[in-house]
């Protein structure tokens, strides 16, 4: 096998990397096809605590509102958000607002969502078409929950659409997944989460990822 030690201005993590050799002929290159970890510029809560960490998750505890900032921008299409949360109690809704310079976008009826939700033998299934925010998902319990969450051109100043599939332990196996779409033909550079219920609140990690192709 042959190896290579050369090291061509390695600084992981940045687009200053022209080549890194680890052992082998095999050669990884800067802005490679691939998901990228971004890290928000700030984050804004409301309750008790979250914390923006240095490798750019955030976490976040009995908090009723969750913003990330500067976290979309002009280097990534489309993104991947992963998110593991528990509520404080239950019939949980979460809902989701897209934001620029700090300010979520509220413009009335400008988001519409389409959900189907499955647990147990029962499936059922919702459409909305007049709310300020799009409907991110819905728990019945306290269960541990798990995101993911596809968003298509949030920095493009066009209307924006996302994806999201959330499963969970109520029921011992619980699955949602829900569109949208948000009218506006605008660029965001961020997100807020936010419960429907203020006396309620969440808690958990965000990881949010550009994806190069």
């Amino acid at each position: 096998m042959a190896v290579s030690t050369a090291l061509d201005a390695v600084r992981l993590g940045s687009s200053e990397v022209a080549a890194l050799y680890l052992g082998s002929d095999s050669v990884w290159t800067a802005n490679a096809p691939g998901m990228v970890l971004v890290s928000p510029t700030s984050i804004t809560y409301s309750g008790t605590s979250a914390t923006l960490g240095a490798n750019g998750q955030v976490t976040f505890t009995a908090v009723t509102s969750l913003s990330l900032n500067g976290v979309f921008s002009a280097d990534f299409d489309t993104y991947f958000i992963s998110i593991r949360t528990v509520g404080s109690s239950s019939d949980n809704n979460f809902d989701m607002r897209l934001r620029a310079s700090g300010s979520d976008n509220s413009t009335a009826s400008s988001y519409t969502s389409q959900r189907i939700s499955a647990g147990s033998t029962t499936i059922t299934a919702g459409r909305n078409t007049t709310t300020a925010f799009a409907p991110f998902f819905q728990m019945s319990d306290t269960a541990r929950s798990g995101l993911s969450f596809h968003l298509y051109g949030p920095f493009l100043a066009q209307p924006t659409a996302g994806r999201v599939v959330h499963v969970s332990g109520y029921l011992s196996a619980y699955i949602q997944e829900m569109a949208f779409t948000h009218n506006q033909s605008t660029s965001y550079d961020g997100l807020t989460i936010l419960r429907q219920d203020a006396t309620q609140s969440m808690s958990g990690a965000v990881q949010v990822y550009g994806i190069r192709s």
